[in-house]
């Protein structure tokens, strides 16, 4: 994400927080993050088919966040954490006895020994986990809780707009 900088709810630095190695739900949502949505993000690469497929699931999963925001059933989506620490305490699990964890160093581990570029499934895997958001992994915010965006000195602040006005 380098140069921009990402800032969350309480002053969160996404740099800061994934410090350790990049997570994410389904590759896309942050915890504490809200109405952030990472395409290509973290455990979504592929070796073994086309990224194409998976960007279309994301496409397809961002759209129906947005729809169910302009809505109004929320101002903003931040994932809960507990949804996203257990989906990627399975990722890792997933990924353990796969050739890029195997006990071989390669470019997809992090410092640590953690892969969070791979998706250890099948694309059609993925594509069924993104046909639509599921309310109950997400907190609904409304605007004074969601922290306004906060952009890097020099860039472009773009305001979320939803509901009637969205259309002026």
């Amino acid at each position: 994400l380098t140069p921009m900088a990402v800032t969350g709810r309480g002053g969160r630095d996404l740099h800061e927080q994934w410090a350790g190695g990049a997570e994410a739900y389904l590759g896309m949502s942050v915890t504490g993050f809200p109405n952030l949505f990472v395409l290509y993000g973290p455990n979504t690469n592929l070796a073994h088919n086309s990224i194409i497929h998976m960007l279309e699931s994301q496409f397809a999963y961002v759209r129906d966040a947005v729809r169910r925001i302009s809505r109004g059933e929320a101002d903003a989506l931040d994932v809960r954490a507990d949804v996203q620490q257990r989906f990627n305490a399975t990722l890792e699990r997933r990924l353990e006895d796969l050739v890029w964890d195997a006990g071989c160093s390669s470019w997809y581990l992090t410092g640590s020994g953690r892969n969070t570029l791979n998706w250890p499934g099948l694309t059609i895997e993925y594509r069924y986990r993104t046909r639509r958001v599921d309310p109950q992994d997400y907190e609904h915010l409304e605007a004074t809780v969601a922290a306004a965006p906060t952009v890097a000195p020099g860039a472009a602040a773009v305001p979320l707009t939803t509901g009637p006005e969205a259309a002026r």
